[in-house]
């Protein structure tokens, strides 16, 4: 169910309340926010299938035990940095148990061992797909926003299309286009800037 983004807590008070590790409900709230990054990372990383899934259950027990010890200080690491270090870490554990037991996976890239190190190809691995979620959350919270086919048009200009292959497309006059894209466009950038705040351990006032 959609989620009105004026009544979203900061994503700040939602991680220190899962650091009590007593609230259920918030634990499951921030893996919402959460989980769909951390596959998409180990994804990119070449993990599939069941392996994905292990690691990815790995991922969230290092989550659940490094909340109650994590210190966010404003002037240094964000949130996600943190929880980067978390997911390669975990990811490099769990190849190098896999390997003690001699038991055989399989990534689907050859690349882990470079973009799983400190440098920037995980950085910016990392930032690429930490992009992508943001704007994916900041679309999702506006459904309930814009009604009408608003978000299709804001959708399909994201993909490439010119004006008029969108007006054609849903059967809208150019103008319409134009304004309905604007004003998504606009309210878009509002909310991503407020869940990048919220979402690295910021406060939105």
């Amino acid at each position: 169910m959609p989620v009105n983004p004026d009544m979203l807590p900061t994503r700040y008070s939602l991680i220190e309340r899962a650091r009590s590790h007593n609230d259920s409900k918030t634990w499951e709230d921030l893996l919402d926010y959460y989980e769909s990054f951390i596959a998409k990372i180990l994804l990119r990383m070449g993990f599939r299938g069941m392996d994905l899934e292990d690691v990815r259950q790995q991922v969230s027990l290092k989550l659940w035990q490094g909340l109650k010890s994590y210190q966010r200080d404003a002037g240094r690491a964000r949130f996600r940095n943190w929880l980067s270090t978390l997911i390669r870490n975990a990811a490099i554990n769990w190849i190098n148990a896999q390997r003690k037991v001699g038991r055989e996976f399989m990534l689907q890239s050859d690349e882990f061992e470079r973009i799983a190190t400190e440098g920037p190809e995980m950085e910016q691995l990392i930032e690429q797909e930490w992009q992508r979620h943001v704007v994916t959350l900041a679309v999702e919270n506006l459904k309930q926003v814009f009604s009408g086919k608003a978000l299709e048009v804001f959708a399909l200009s994201l993909e490439g299309e010119s004006t008029d292959s969108i007006a054609a497309i849903l059967d809208l006059r150019k103008e319409s286009v134009y304004v309905l894209r604007t004003r998504v466009k606009a309210r878009v950038r509002q909310e991503i800037a407020r869940l990048q705040l919220e979402l690295e351990g910021g406060r939105h006032e």
